[in-house]
Formats: structure tokens, C-alpha cells, sequence
């Protein structure tokens, strides 16, 4: 199961409620109980791998947790559990790379520019495979995330696995410390109106002050007429601050911002957030979502179509509509149980949920795909290898898709290097200043991949971006 991760944050929704009820060693059966004992025992005294029990243990805790086959309940070590905490805030140490979880990989997303990542040469699309020499394949996920962040200033050598690439690549890095705002603005003139744009990146610690800040300088300083509020890959955060947030622009009202329905002390038992505000906003409100944006996204996102009548732009959302209540029992220490207690609902007690919801994710009111060649990779050759005239790969494939977009022609996309694409290259090649082979060597493919990024990032090919601002064209 693919589960997006927005800068090494988790995309959880953390609810501030009473902590559920775990079975007392009185409830558990005692044949049960003896199986289990005598299981333990035997690995313990046996096995040739002599694991000790509290490895067993472990294990025991890590298969409960598999049964459940919910990918948001999770046992947090104290080390994974301080990494989380620190993705909420607006900076933390590491490399600098946006990753995402597939199939239990580390999959790098995104490089930050000026970066330890940048300056190493991870590209998105690579895996993380070793982590200082330790081949973590096998290990977790998050476990991966724990060994890869750690003290400012200290090193780590990551072994990467990159598409068309056979051998295992390591780089060594040093972490330092990343900005990570998670509310960014400006002010956009469109038809000669000034017109607010505020990107929220997560709903961490000090995301709603910095919110109501950018809002309060937006229609005092420069008088806005409009607001777009970007969130897009925005996947989640802290439940306090969505409900913050939403009540500045929501008003009282028969329906409530939210509702949830959890399951606590053996029960199920509802309750309703609602606005307190009285004054609508005089300014029309947009905001934008892709298939990225879940949990606290999705919960902002649909209160302002359904409460408050506001349009959304983009693709549906992730449709993450399960929260998670955070425990610590004194046995686990400084560990963290994260447990899925309950779903939540929209306004008019919609639940938005991939699987099994009303609506798998929240419905724009207004449909925008994006780009299609944001989703182009990047592209990576060692120094002996090259691809050529004739030649089928998939690399091929994405260079085609590079050079479209960067506008060398309209050439076919299928992996398959012709004289078409081959007369592209030597252009792009000769723009580059490198020398016009029509071959696709490490050099070439470097250049390729600059090129991408920067295309990525430019405002000006951003279907959605473009589609917000023209929402306000009069």
C-alpha cells in the first residue's frame, strides 16, 4: 500500500482524546496465554539464530499490529516517534529529501534544493537500500527513516538503488539542518486585484499562528480580493490546528466543521466540532487538492465546500478518513502507540475513506488534472554506460517525455530510440553546450534531469496553479 509522507512527516491526524482501552492480562484466554508461552519458549531455547526474548517480544508486538491491516496504527520507537514530532515543526535535520513509502521502501520524492541530497546527487525515483554499510531491505520502513535522520553534523552513507542502474550506489552525506515551513504566501496580481496565495505544506506545531499571521498581513497590508489556499501533497498533521485553522474562514451554523466517531473504553461515541465565528470572510476563497492530499487536507477541504459553499480545485484527494489516537503505556517507556480509534466525517456526515467510505476521497468542484509531465522521472546512466540509435529502455522512454516537455519536437514516447528522437537530443544537446552525439550518456542524462526539475518548478507549466489564477479572472 502506497502511503504518501510529506517531508518524513507520517500523515496522521492526532486527536487529543481519551487513549483506548487495551485488554487486561485478566481477559486474555488461558489457553491462548499457554500457546503463546510455550511458542515463546521454544524459539527462545531453539532456535539457531539464538534470539533473545526480548527480540521475540518484539516481534510478538510488530505481528499484533500486522493483524490489524491498518497501514495508520503503529508501535513508534522512542527514536521514530522523536522524528515524527520533529516533522510538524518548521525545520529538521536530515539530508533534505520528500520521501514516500512504497511497498515498505524508501522511495525519495523530491530533492531539497541546496541540500546534503542535492550536493550528493540523489535524484527522485531512488530507493534507499543501506543505511552506513547496514543492508535494510528487510527492516521497516520507518526503522529506514530512523537510521537515515540523526545528529546535526554527523554523517551517513546511504546505499541507492536507482532505475537502470545495476550496481548498488553509496554516498555519504552530512545532515544538517533543513528549513521546512509549512505555511509559505504571497500576493498574486490577477486583472490588476491583489489575490492572496497561501501554501500550507502540514498542520504541525506552529502552523495555525503562522497561518492567521500570513491572513492578517494578506487583508491589512495588501487589502486582498481573494484567497487561494494551496494543499496540495499536503498529508496531514495535528487536529487542533485544521479546527484553528477552518474557524477562521467558517461560520455558526447547523452543521459542524467536523464530526468523529471513535471507539473508547469499549464504546463508540461521537462528537462535533463546531465554528465559532459569526463574519463571513468578503472575499471569495479557493482551494486547491491532488491525490496527494490527505487526512487533515481532506478534512479542510471538504468543510469549506460543504460549511462554508467554497470551491475546490484539482484532482480527488487521498481519502484517508481513519484517526489515530496517540498512547503511552508506562510498560513501553518512551514509546508511542499509535492506534486507530475511530473515522472521521465531513459536514454532512460524509466519510471520506479509500476503502469502504461514502467517497473514496474529497470531489474538487471544480476538476483540473495536472500536468502529465510532472510525473516524468528523472533519469540517471553510470559513467560507462549510454543509450543510443535503435535501442529500447525505459530511461529512453523518460527522455522522450523530458524532451517533449521542454518542447524539442513532438516525438513518440514508447522506449524506443529513433532518428526522431535522436534529432531531438542533438538540439537539446547543442542548447546545453555539450557535444551533439544524438547519444544519451551520463553526462546527457544529468542534463536531462536539471532540465526536469527546473521545469517542474516553474509556475508557468503548473496546470492547477495556472487554473486557480484564472478562477479570479474576471
Amino acid at each position: 500500500m502506497k502511503t504518501i509522507i510529506k517531508y518524513l512527516a507520517l500523515g496522521l491526524i492526532i486527536f487529543t482524546l481519551a487513549a483506548c482501552q487495551l485488554v487486561s492480562p485478566d481477559n486474555i484466554d488461558p489457553g491462548q496465554r499457554s500457546k503463546f508461552e510455550d511458542i515463546l519458549a521454544h524459539l527462545e531455547e531453539n532456535h539457531y539464530k539464538q534470539l533473545d526474548q526480548d527480540a521475540l517480544w518484539d516481534g510478538a508486538i510488530q505481528g499484533m499490529f500486522d493483524a490489524l491491516e491498518d497501514p495508520y496504527s503503529r508501535y513508534f520507537s522512542y527514536e521514530e516517534y522523536e522524528q515524527y514530532q520533529s516533522s510538524l515543526g518548521e525545520s529538521f535535520v536530515g539530508v533534505g529529501v520528500t520521501v514516500e513509502n512504497v511497498d515498505n521502501q524508501l522511495v525519495i520524492i523530491r530533492v531539497w534544493p541546496d541540500s546534503p541530497a542535492e550536493r550528493g546527487g540523489l535524484l527522485p525515483g531512488d530507493i534507499v537500500t543501506h543505511v552506513d554499510g547496514e543492508d535494510f531491505r528487510d527492516k521497516s520502513y520507518l526503522a529506514t527513516i530512523a537510521a537515515v535522520t540523526g545528529e546535526e553534523g554527523s554523517d551517513v552513507e546511504l546505499g541507492i538503488q536507482r532505475s537502470g542502474v545495476s550496481k548498488t550506489l553509496f554516498i555519504t552525506m552530512t545532515r544538517e539542518e533543513i528549513p521546512n515551513p509549512t505555511v509559505e504566501y504571497s500576493v498574486l496580481d490577477i486583472d490588476n486585484k491583489p489575490i492572496g496565495f497561501i501554501q500550507v505544506n502540514t498542520f504541525g506545531t506552529e502552523t495555525y499562528q503562522l497561518f492567521e499571521d500570513a491572513i492578517n498581513d494578506l487583508e491589512n497590508t495588501h487589502n486582498i480580493e481573494g484567497l487561494i489556499i494551496d494543499l496540495r501533497n499536503n498529508s496531514g498533521g495535528r487536529l487542533n490546528t485544521v479546527l484553528q485553522m477552518m474557524d477562521i474562514f467558517l461560520p455558526e451554523g447547523d452543521k459542524p466543521m467536523l464530526a468523529t466517531e471513535s471507539y473508547r473504553q469499549g464504546s463508540l461515541q461521537r462528537d462535533e466540532y463546531d465554528a465559532s465565528g459569526t463574519e463571513i470572510k468578503t472575499y471569495e476563497i479557493l482551494t486547491i487538492i491532488n491525490e496527494h492530499s490527505a487526512s487533515a487536507a481532506e478534512v479542510f477541504a471538504i468543510a469549506m465546500m460543504q460549511k462554508g459553499g467554497y470551491d475546490v480545485l484539482g484532482m480527488p484527494s487521498f481519502g484517508k478518513g481513519t484517526m489515530q489516537t496517540p498512547h503511552s503505556p508506562r510498560s513501553i517507556g518512551d514509546d508511542e502507540l499509535h492506534v486507530s480509534t475511530g473515522i472521521w466525517l465531513s459536514p454532512n456526515n460524509d466519510w471520506i475513506n479509500k476503502d469502504g467510505g461514502d467517497y473514496e476521497g474529497v470531489i474538487p468542484t471544480i476538476e483540473v488534472p495536472q500536468n502529465p509531465y510532472f510525473q516524468t522521472r528523472n533519469i540517471f546512466l553510470s559513467d560507462d554506460d549510454a543509450l543510443a540509435f535503435d535501442q529500447v529502455d525505459s530511461q529512453i522512454g523518460q527522455a522522450q517525455k523530458i524532451l517533449n516537455a521542454l518542447g524539442y519536437g513532438e516525438i513518440r514516447e514508447d522506449t524506443y530510440f529513433d532518428e526522431a528522437t535522436k534529432a531531438a537530443l542533438k538540439s537539446f544537446q547543442s542548447e546545453e553546450g555539450l557535444e551533439p552525439t544524438g547519444i544519451i550518456d551520463a553526462t546527457t542524462a544529468r542534463a536531462l534531469s536539471q532540465r526536469l526539475i527546473e521545469y517542474r518548478t516553474s509556475a508557468e507549466n503548473d496546470h492547477q496553479y495556472k487554473a486557480a489564477k484564472a478562477y479570479f479572472n474576471d
